[in-house]
């Protein structure tokens, strides 16, 4: 499959760039779902997030890979971006990561909560659909703008 980020129209790259939060949506062991609300950044192809290893956020990860992300403008709920996939996971040993969430939320050099032996882990969004939606005000009715790709 190619990239996938194409597909993330510019009309909605303000919404992945800026300091907005994303809603993680993940299977639990048992089954039920999950749903966190997360810190992330985008590098023009893949939006990542951070956990530490005692989370139940990363045992639900290793469990079951599988992932919906919906982020949306905060200045209008009815335009969001919503990415599935799956997600890789990658240790974060430098913590070159998190810090880089830590500059883009915080405006600090380094992440300051995590405590003496926290393990770092670095989450990659890897899309299988996105889809870039907003409602105009004028009709109502929703709009998909962009290309939504399963």
């Amino acid at each position: 499959m190619g990239k996938l980020s194409a597909v993330v129209p510019e009309s909605h790259y303000d919404i992945v760039e800026d300091k907005n939060y994303a809603q993680v949506a993940m299977v639990m062991p048992d089954g039920t779902l999950a749903n966190n609300i997360v810190a992330f950044n985008w590098d023009g192809e893949y939006v990542r997030f951070s956990t530490i290893k005692s989370r139940q956020k990363y045992k639900n990860f290793t469990n079951d890979q599988r992932v919906a992300v919906c982020i949306v403008d905060p200045d209008n709920a009815w335009r969001y971006l919503e990415i599935r996939g799956r997600v890789e996971l990658e240790d974060d040993k430098d913590r070159s990561f998190i810090n880089s969430i830590a500059k883009k939320y915080m405006n600090q050099d380094e992440y300051p909560f995590d405590k003496p032996g926290d393990e770092r882990v670095t989450l990659t969004l890897i899309p299988s659909r996105v889809r870039a939606e907003y409602v105009h005000a004028a009709d109502g009715k929703p709009e998909n703008i962009g290309v939504t790709r399963d």
